[in-house]
């Protein structure tokens, strides 16, 4: 994938999702049930740590870290991971998260911005990533990421017409 398509893939996928969440009630973003027991609101958090952690994965890379120090290379399982960082957001106003989560794909496109197209298509060029080009691990920790999560809510929403 190209720079320019994986910023408008970037960009279409939030807008999307933004106008499918833009009108739904605080109440049903509030609302648990859309995936396991998270609410709207749980999943925008999830979306937000883990697209955070890949904004910290790019910043490392592009400074030349010889491997990242994010949660990607942890020893902390995912689920528990998700689970710690649902329980840090969970009381966090609705408005904040909203926030977050629109600001953290902003530094996402920043940071996407500043690579060359052999860094971000190059299987070799981040020998961490393990013959992986940089795109596809952007793609899955955005936008494919954030795919996933959008069919659950989409779903909910049709069931209980709420937007």
């Amino acid at each position: 994938m190209d720079k320019t398509e994986l910023l408008e893939a970037l960009e279409d996928e939030r807008q999307e999702l933004v106008e499918m969440l833009e009108d739904v009630p605080d109440e049903s973003m509030l609302t648990p049930g859309i995936s396991g027991d998270w609410s709207i609101k749980d999943i925008l958090i999830h979306l937000t740590h883990w697209e955070g952690q890949l904004v910290t994965l790019l910043f490392q890379a592009r400074n030349g870290l010889e491997k990242p120090s994010t949660a990607h290379f942890g020893k902390e399982k995912v689920d528990e991971l998700n689970q710690r960082w649902y329980e840090a957001g969970k009381d966090r106003a609705l408005d904040l998260v909203w926030q977050d989560w629109i600001g953290v794909r902003k530094q996402t496109i920043r940071r996407v911005a500043e690579f060359t197209e052999q860094d971000l298509n190059d299987p070799k060029r981040f020998p961490w990533l393990k013959d992986t080009p940089l795109w596809q691990w952007i793609a899955s920790d955005s936008f494919e990421h954030e795919e996933e999560h959008a069919d659950s809510i989409r779903e909910w929403l049709d069931q209980h017409e709420t937007n």
